[in-house]
């Protein structure tokens, strides 16, 4: 993560060496937009939990996964059963506030995640003008989640050693299970004409519980606490969906096909693991579940094979509209994730075209242009830290700030993306082989943030990657030289308000927080050796 915008003169920091206090920072920039992250007091580190003894940062992750495809090619007949099992654990401690302050945030976290699932597919191939695919699918989760925050200097001599520095913990879990059938009619109407029909039915329920099991009594106003009649949040969820769709697809010559889909989507509601407990709350239990999001929407589209196959040629036009779209929104103040939810809808175009000339053997050029106008729609959201009521915090919510988003773009939504680029692959001999490639990808500029923050803006830019590689075709080695992001350009995925910054929301006197960027890989050059039995 680092800072892109902010209202201090300083753009980055450190902690002190572990004998001082968490309050006396210094600056200490060695590049624009970049922070540095300190680590966490020896004495403090030494019996905080889920942090390293030396108090040093760092992210561990592991994961193991099983799967099992099975597949029966019978007469007329093809049947596929896949199986997976997959777990996944994360542990971490940042220095998680990213900007200059008088206020230090640690964090350590602990969070797992298991799954088991099962599908099974049945297609027909029948020489008649119907075909079916039928399926059905199984899943079931498990999540737990586990955190751990120091901040605002708080100290309790009088709590075990484990507690001692910790303002807010919590734990949370969630164990899901999953079934789902669905299917597809394929109807031949003609030799050049083609309908499909189908859907998906998924019942889901989530069971969850949330809390908190230590707060500092200094701020159980702002956590409520385990032993607090409201402290311990659980939540059972059951969500049912059916989404249909429906395509057209026309092929009047074997090199032309024209389209246009009726499409839906879903995504099942959820429990913010990662969210609080506020003690100014009233109803915990909304706060921290989310409702299911929907799609609905329609596309047509070309696809061609022109020049006799050197040129292809498509075209896309798609509309759909989001019910309940599914937000990442962090509330600084507070130190959470939670996600929150808005209506959407998204329009656009896309043109593909790639070019392999019979002039010229081996060499392959081509483009994507994509114009995408995504924004809300008749939703209201809550307010970015800082936001005044003259730039539209002027909604309350449950006693919360809110601002009207309609007409906003969404977050990471740019109107104009392409990529440009072309390969060039040729035979030096009977067994080895060449290979080069050069891209370049553009993006318009969009706001990075969830809901509208002006000072979340992500110019436009260019990114250009490259590899040449050599290889034998019956040794199985293969070398190559592999640059990625050469332009060294910089942009952030997503932004968030930076804790402990930025103040009076909802007031004349709003000070706008400081902005916390995902960011992009720079520029990286490695070489690759493989070797393939």
């Amino acid at each position: 993560a680092f800072q892109v915008r902010s209202n201090h003169p300083n753009l980055c920091r450190r902690v002190l060496p572990d004998d001082e206090r968490l309050s006396q920072q210094k600056p200490l920039c060695t590049r624009g937009f970049e922070t540095m992250q300190g680590n966490m007091p020896a004495n403090i580190a030494a019996n905080f939990p889920n942090a390293k003894s030396d108090g040093r940062m760092y992210n561990e992750y592991e994961s193991d996964a099983v799967n099992l495809n099975l597949v029966w090619d019978l007469d007329g007949l093809s049947v596929n059963w896949v199986n997976n099992w997959q777990e996944n654990e994360n542990d971490w401690a940042c220095n998680c506030d990213y900007q200059i302050s008088p206020i230090s945030v640690f964090a350590t976290e602990n969070s797992s995640w298991e799954a088991f699932s099962s599908e099974l597919r049945i297609l027909t191939s029948s020489d008649g003008p119907f075909n079916a695919m039928v399926g059905a699918l199984y899943q079931e989760t498990t999540r737990d989640f586990n955190q751990w925050i120091a901040f605002a200097n708080v100290e309790n001599s009088a709590a075990s050693p484990s507690q001692r520095y910790i303002a807010t913990s919590k734990k949370s879990t969630t164990d899901g299970e999953t079934f789902s059938v669905f299917g597809q009619l394929i109807w031949s109407i003609s030799e050049t004409l083609e309908a499909t029909v189908g859907g998906r039915y998924t019942d889901e329920t989530k069971d969850s519980m949330f809390k908190q099991p230590y707060n500092n009594p200094a701020v159980t106003a702002i956590f409520r606490p385990a032993e607090d009649p409201l402290g311990v949040v659980t939540a059972d969820q059951t969500f049912t969906n059916f989404s249909p769709e429906a395509t057209l697809t026309w092929k009047p010559q074997d090199d032309l096909m024209f389209y246009a889909a009726y499409k839906t989507g879903y995504k099942s509601g959820g429990f913010s693991n990662s969210g609080i407990n506020s003690g100014f709350s009233a109803n915990p239990k909304d706060d921290l579940t989310f409702n299911e999001e929907e799609a609905e929407g329609f596309e047509v589209g070309v696809k061609s094979t022109l020049m006799e196959n050197q040129l292809r040629l498509n075209a896309t036009a798609y509309s759909y509209e989001y019910t309940d779209l599914q937000v990442d929104f962090f509330r600084s103040d507070i130190f959470a994730f939670n996600t929150v939810t808005a209506d959407a809808t998204v329009q656009g175009y896309e043109f593909e075209v790639e070019f392999a000339p019979n002039a010229i053997a081996g060499l392959t050029v081509f483009g994507l242009l994509n114009y995408n106008q995504s924004e809300y729609d008749n939703s209201v959201a809550p307010c970015y830290a800082g936001q005044t009521p003259d730039m539209g915090c002027n909604l309350s919510v449950n006693n919360s700030p809110f601002q009207n988003v309609d007409g906003a773009p969404t977050a990471v939504s740019p109107e104009w993306t392409g990529v440009f680029g072309g390969r060039f692959n040729r035979d030096l001999s009977s067994d080895l082989y060449l290979s080069m490639a050069a891209s370049a990808r553009y993006s318009d500029e969009y706001l990075a943030s969830g809901f509208n923050n002006p000072l979340s803006k992500v110019d436009s830019y260019w990114y250009v990657d490259a590899n040449v590689r050599l290889g034998s075709y019956g040794s199985g080695w293969e070398l190559a030289l592999i640059g990625k992001n050469l332009t060294d350009e910089s942009y952030v995925t997503g932004v968030v308000d930076g804790p402990s910054t930025g103040g009076g929301t909802a007031t004349p006197d709003g000070v706008l927080a400081d902005q916390l960027g995902f960011g992009n890989i720079p520029r990286t050059v490695a070489v690759e050796a493989t070797y393939r039995f």
